[in-house]
């Protein structure tokens, strides 16, 4: 095995499906190593869709989340917390804990979060997961990425995704795209969060780094 491989990875995902969006390539790719790969979900509650005005429920999205999980060979949980869109009203020593609490278990050498973006639930558990993995605790990570969604496009200059790293996922690709597919309630027939923009987009970024597809994620802090 490549000396620089992690040995067990935390994929923190504000909710069901950023996982796979973000990183579903690069999960299969540890996979295939030999990494242990563990995602962890803070929240999942009953979503009101407002272009259709259907409710998806969170058992719903669980088991979707199951599914994807099993589809990309990885472990994963769900955390407790039902505040859909709205965690910016739970205390952030709460988001903290549990992040904590699976880090203290999973004991993974290296995670994968997401960035600040428009969205106030990611804003919040990009702020926690920072302070859940800093390195005063008994168990913390020594390498730490970001990783990128398609609606990044849409973030204020403050938030900007710089890509310090091109994961070439051009043979996982496919199944990538079949782990998306499986989140039946969240994938649009269009734009920005349809399959066919999210193989477009890691083909934009497979192009910048000559492969045929990438995903690209942002250094935040490497202990070596």
């Amino acid at each position: 095995m490549n000396n620089y491989l992690p040995k067990r990875v935390l994929v923190v995902a504000p909710h069901c499906d950023d996982e796979a969006y973000g990183m579903g390539g690069t999960i299969l790719k540890l996979r295939a190593e030999g990494v242990d790969v563990f995602c962890a979900v803070v929240v999942c509650g009953d979503l009101r869709f407002e272009h259709t005005g259907t409710v998806i429920s969170r058992e719903e999205r669980m088991a979707e989340f199951a599914a994807v999980t099993r589809r990309l060979g990885c472990e994963g949980a769900v955390l407790p917390f039902k505040q859909e869109t709205r965690m910016d009203q739970v205390p952030i020593g709460d988001v903290i804990s549990a992040i904590e609490r699976v880090q203290d278990e999973f004991r993974a050498d290296t995670w994968y979060m997401i960035g600040p973006s428009f969205h106030q639930d990611h804003r919040v558990v990009f702020e926690a997961a920072q302070a859940a993995a800093r390195p005063t605790r008994k168990c913390y990570p020594r390498k730490i990425y970001r990783y990128e969604l398609p609606t990044y496009s849409g973030n204020a200059r403050e938030w900007n995704f710089t890509a310090h790293i091109y994961e070439d996922i051009g043979p996982f690709l496919e199944d990538k795209l079949a782990a998306c597919a499986l989140y039946k309630s969240q994938v649009r027939p269009t734009g920005m969060l349809s399959l066919d923009a999210i193989r477009r987009f890691a083909q934009t970024r497979g192009f910048e780094s000559q492969c045929d597809a990438a995903e690209c994620f942002e250094v935040v802090r490497i202990i070596r």
